[in-house]
Formats: C-alpha cells, sequence, structure tokens
C-alpha cells in the first residue's frame, strides 16, 4: 500500500513519528500503567529518508501473549506481521510488519530482559555482543509513552564504563591482523581472500578506537561509517575517507593504506591508554613488507 498524499507532503522523520504514535498507543491497553515504548534508529538521528524503516522498542512489565501483540499492531494499521524472531518469554522478541508501504520494527521486551541485556555491557564488560546496539539505541531514543522510564535507562548507559573501553581495546587486538600472509597474497590468485581480510581489519579498526573513545560498537549492520567516525575524538585524520579509499583501491595501495591506519591506531592508543598492551600487534607488524608504491 502506498502512503497516502497527506503523508507523503511531510517530512519522512514525521510520518514515522506519527505512526510509532499511533503503534505505541494500540499496545498501551495491553497493560495499562506498565508500558514504555521509544521510538529510535534514522526516525530521531535526522537520517530518515522515503525508505527508511521505522525503529521502535516497546517495554512490558510482563509481556503479553505473542497474539494480543499481533492484534495490537494490528488494531493500529499494520499489517500482519511479515516476519519475527526471539523467544518472547526468555530474550524479547524482534518484529517486523508493513504500515502504509513503511516497514516498522519493534522490539519487545520487559524491564527484566533489558536489564540483563545490559548487564552484559555495564557489568560483564562484554565486548562482542549485539547489546551494543540496545545501548546506542537508548541514548538516542525519543520516548513515546514514560518518559521517565527512559531516562533512568539512558543514565546507565551514558556511564560507559573503562572496564568496557579496556574490554574492547584488548579484544579487537586480541584478533590478530594477519600481515605474515598479505606480502604472499599478493602474489596468488587470491582477491577475493584479500578483499575480505581488509574489511574484517577495518572492523578491528573501528572496534578499537571505538572502546579508546567509549563508543558502543558493533560492526552488524555498521550504517553511517563517516558519522561514526567523525565522531570520535581520538582517531587518525580522515577515517572514514581513508578507509572507502582502500576498500576499492588496487590491492598493494590498499594494504599500504591499511598499514598507516593500524600504525595510527596503535599510536594512538600509545598515548591514551598506555595501560593496554599492544606488544602482540607491534610485533605482528613487523611481518609485513610493504609493498613499493
Amino acid at each position: 500500500m502506498a502512503p497516502s498524499d497527506a503523508a507523503a507532503a511531510k517530512p519522512p522523520a514525521d510520518v514515522r513519528r506519527d505512526i510509532a504514535r499511533r503503534v505505541a498507543l494500540a499496545h498501551e491497553p495491553l497493560l495499562p500503567g506498565a508500558l514504555a515504548a521509544m521510538v529510535f534508529g534514522s526516525t530521531v538521528d535526522g537520517m530518515a529518508d522515503g525508505r527508511s524503516d521505522l525503529d521502535m522498542g516497546i517495554v512490558f512489565d510482563e509481556l503479553p501473549a505473542e497474539d494480543e501483540l499481533r492484534a495490537a499492531c494490528q488494531s493500529a494499521g499494520g499489517a500482519a506481521w511479515s516476519w519475527h524472531n526471539g523467544n518472547l518469554r526468555e530474550e524479547g522478541m524482534a518484529v517486523g510488519f508493513d504500515f502504509e508501504g513503511i516497514e516498522v520494527q519493534i522490539a519487545y521486551t520487559s524491564p527484566v530482559i533489558l536489564q540483563r541485556d545490559l548487564d552484559e555491557l555495564l557489568v560483564d564488560h562484554k565486548p562482542d555482543t549485539l547489546n551494543h546496539k540496545v545501548a546506542e539505541g537508548l541514548l538516542k531514543a525519543e520516548p513515546l509513552i514514560a518518559p521517565e522510564r527512559l531516562a533512568a535507562w539512558r543514565a546507565q548507559v551514558a556511564r560507559y564504563p573503562q572496564g568496557l573501553a579496556d574490554a574492547m581495546m584488548r579484544h579487537h587486538l586480541a584478533e590478530p591482523t594477519p600481515w605474515k600472509w598479505f606480502g604472499y597474497l599478493l602474489q596468488r590468485d587470491s582477491a577475493l581472500w584479500c578483499r575480505e581480510l581488509l574489511v574484517d581489519a577495518c572492523y578491528r579498526l573501528f572496534g578499537l578506537l571505538a572502546g579508546l573513545n567509549h563508543r558502543y560498537y558493533t560492526h552488524f549492520q555498521f550504517k553511517r561509517m563517516h558519522r561514526f567516525a567523525g565522531e570520535l575524538r581520538h582517531a587518525p585524520p580522515d577515517l572514514a575517507d581513508r578507509v572507502e579509499a582502500l576498500l576499492v583501491a588496487p590491492l598493494p595501495e590498499a594494504f599500504r593504506t591499511l598499514y598507516a591506519l593500524d600504525g595510527e591506531v596503535l599510536a594512538l592508543l600509545a598515548v591514551h591508554a598506555p595501560h593496554i598492551d599492544c606488544g602482540a600487534a607491534h610485533d605482528r607488524r613487523t611481518r609485513f613488507n610493504v609493498p613499493p608504491a
């Protein structure tokens, strides 16, 4: 179904906020007084366009039955769910459905499940969990129902613990960039594998810088690279442009650029995180003969 003419005249973010309010209000009667709802993603960060999804979170003190949730989405004006995943009672559930030509995606959860997810970051300091996306979403979310509850969760994730920062840096240092092999691979019919190694290495550099800069990060659906890089206080100059260029450059040039970026990131760690041992990373770099320009 195509969006109405009236909706099409509004900015895309406003169209999606209107839909989010309708969907949130349709869920409120399921457990009166025990619901929080929020909208996040491109709708709230100024990046929404006509192709953007609508990302929402709805939190129940006790999660209703699945058929009640399906009915609430349809009573708001949405189509039947086109997909869903997760175990509703144990880990929450994510669902998607069409609403007048816009895909609405809702993450259903409870305070208990949400707190468990946040504790992976804030208490356990887990560096490689998708709950980094949860924390980042909470920081930027706009409340639809119960703003005070969103404010409490946001206050938690705003205090990025140093333990998580250290775990992020150590985790991404422990995943070795295979410098030893890059020189060999230039002599082999291995262009596809080389590109994969380059991409993985760039993700690791962003992970190191995320920890150094106290930023939540996962490379899953890593969108808006330039924006993320531009918000890093400590980063090599022109980071995103250089990463973008090396991904399409001839392989010798790409490896030279990666080698330079890797060295600049390690230098930043030496200055701003001297307690992090980068010795093994420096040692691995000595095994790579930089190809001549």
